[in-house]
């Protein structure tokens, strides 16, 4: 009888190892933009620009209807102090249906993509918040602080305000 207990405790020890394993090599790995590069998100930060980070999925009828609009802002603010990521949840089986989604709605940002539990558990280290659902809006100031986060459709012309507000108290 203790012979099958040590059998089924080394067992045991051995999975949770496995699990711990795959879950680090996850982690590690990331994003990966829709050509499969990998990408940090931390490399879309930066020091004099604000961030507008779109989580999305092709399925999401919502998304769908922002993506242009957001298009729009990254295309008007690209040589100045905004830009525009975004990050699918569809993981890496659906990087085709993702890509053209991108295509379809005109999309000219970058846009990163990674299973749905990484992009909530990235979700849940920025904000300490449960990702609700897409499409879900971030948005980083100069240097990284977040400074708002929304659920559901934001309109661009909203962001372009908050931000305005948010120069004309910093500064």
């Amino acid at each position: 009888m203790s012979l099958r207990w040590a059998r089924c405790s080394w067992v045991s020890l051995g999975l949770s190892v496995l699990v711990g394993l795959s879950q680090t090599s996850l982690a590690e790995k990331g994003f990966t933009d829709l050509e499969g590069e990998v990408a940090q998100f931390s490399d879309y930060l930066h020091e004099e620009r604000w961030l507008v980070v779109m989580i999305w999925s092709w399925t999401c009828p919502i998304c769908a209807n922002e993506m242009s609009g957001q298009a729009r802002l990254h295309d008007r603010h690209k040589e100045g102090r905004l830009a525009v990521l975004g990050i699918s949840l569809d993981g890496p089986a659906d990087v085709m249906e993702a890509w053209g989604f991108a295509e379809e709605h005109g999309v000219t940002f970058p846009n990163l993509i990674a299973e749905g539990e990484d992009v909530a558990r990235f979700f849940y280290q920025q904000t300490g918040q449960p990702l609700r659902g897409t499409p879900t809006f971030l948005l980083y100031a100069p240097g990284g602080e977040l400074k708002a986060v929304q659920a559901g459709p934001v309109p661009p012309e909203g962001i372009e305000a908050f931000i305005r507000s948010q120069e004309d108290t910093d500064g």
